[in-house]
């Protein structure tokens, strides 16, 4: 038997999939924090993450009658996918110079500050991880979630995500060490 968290969700999930709007927009709600707070930390300015989430919702809403899995890793991968798109596109048009990248500030609430660091800080320091580094610090400890459901977020194993988090605090330390000593 399911759980009444679980059951409302599948029952909110095939509602959105009949194209019910209160679902929709239910799913929106529920979502849309957690997917701005993701592209927010990886792409220019929070503009460009707004535009994007809203694009994710948009492709949602397109394709949810074929969605199948785990919800939130779909969402999510949607999200990663577009920003792959965004990074294509900027590396084409190359109209801005890293300064200028460097200058962009993203607007966040100030519950997304995190242990006193600012958003230039925190972007500055997820800029010396990799992609899927990014992603893990990301998903874990700016958007809150378990290890489980991150790992379902990126299709990994929850030893691979362990593993990406590992790394990535280990970088982090390294880049942060080498900040002081400068």
């Amino acid at each position: 038997m399911q759980e009444p968290e679980k059951q409302d969700a599948s029952m909110l999930l095939e509602q959105a999939r009949q194209l019910d709007e209160a679902a929709l927009g239910q799913l929106v709600r529920e979502y849309y924090p957690a997917v701005l707070r993701f592209l927010s930390y990886r792409t220019r300015n929070q503009e460009d993450a707004e535009d994007l989430t809203s694009e994710v919702f948009i492709r949602m809403t397109g394709a949810i009658k074929t969605q199948t899995g785990n919800f939130a890793a779909w969402l999510f991968k949607i999200a990663r996918n577009l920003l792959i798109d965004y990074y294509r596109k900027m590396d084409r048009r190359k109209t801005s110079s890293l300064d200028e990248m460097e200058d962009d500030s993203i607007a966040v609430t100030s519950r997304d500050h995190r242990e006193g660091f600012s958003e230039d800080e925190i972007k500055g320091m997820l800029a010396v991880l990799t992609d899927e580094q990014q992603e893990a610090v990301t998903l874990r400890f700016l958007n809150g979630y378990s290890l489980e459901e991150t790992a379902g977020i990126m299709q990994k194993s929850v030893g691979a995500v362990k593993l990406l988090q590992f790394r990535a605090i280990a970088a982090l330390k390294e880049h942060l060490k080498i900040d002081i000593q400068a």
